[in-house]
């Protein structure tokens, strides 16, 4: 099994630094996600979203919600997962938008991590015109701290600023699962051959 395919694992660890979560077996109904949450939701399963399908994702109220979840349980990719809820909390928008995504895009970036040490992170939203962050180097701090917390050998900690200009931890992955993002794959496994060969 995965180490991602239980957000149990890890949100635990760091709950302080990323959005309220609750991992259900099943699909639960409305009014228990009302119970707890405020629409809008953040809804993914415990291992992966539906390619960042912001129909899927993003849900804005309980009769989104009803839809939603009659097209996860025939989601070629989420239907066989546990459904996560997160709470949804605005993120820095930036400039332009990849089609069919979560939208507006924004200033999450994808961190790597050998035993620890950062091997390598750059920009999620590769797709889009470059965005910086003057203080980014206060996320990467933080997804370090997640990444002591959580001590997977190889992990990638997702991070990004709230609107309201908070650093928090998007999601934490099995690294070997993951995509580039906006780092060079050479330069990744460059780094992370000198710390073996070491």
């Amino acid at each position: 099994m995965h180490w991602r395919a239980n957000w149990r694992n890890w949100y635990p660890l760091i709950e302080d630094f990323t959005p309220r979560t609750q991992v259900f077996d099943q699909l639960p109904e409305a009014e228990e996600i009302e119970s707890v949450f405020q629409w809008p939701i953040f809804l993914k399963g415990s291992r992966q979203t539906s390619k960042r399908n912001p129909d899927l994702s993003v849900i804005e109220s309980r009769s989104h919600y009803e839809g939603a979840a009659q097209r996860y349980r025939t989601d070629a990719i989420l239907h066989w997962q546990k459904p996560v809820i997160r709470e949804f909390i605005p993120l820095q928008s930036v400039a332009g938008h990849v089609p069919g995504k979560v939208r507006p895009s924004s200033t999450v970036q994808g961190s790597f991590w050998w035993h620890g040490e950062c091997v390598g992170w750059g920009r999620y939203w590769y797709q889009v015109a470059p965005y910086e962050c003057s203080d980014a180097q206060a996320g990467l701090a933080m997804a370090q701290q997640a990444a002591a917390r959580i001590k997977v050998p190889f992990l990638v900690v997702d991070f990004a600023k709230t609107a309201d200009g908070r650093w928090i931890v998007i999601e934490c992955n099995d690294a070997q699962e993951s995509g580039y993002v906006g780092i060079p794959p050479q330069a990744l496994w460059q780094q992370v051959l000198a710390r073996v060969d070491a």
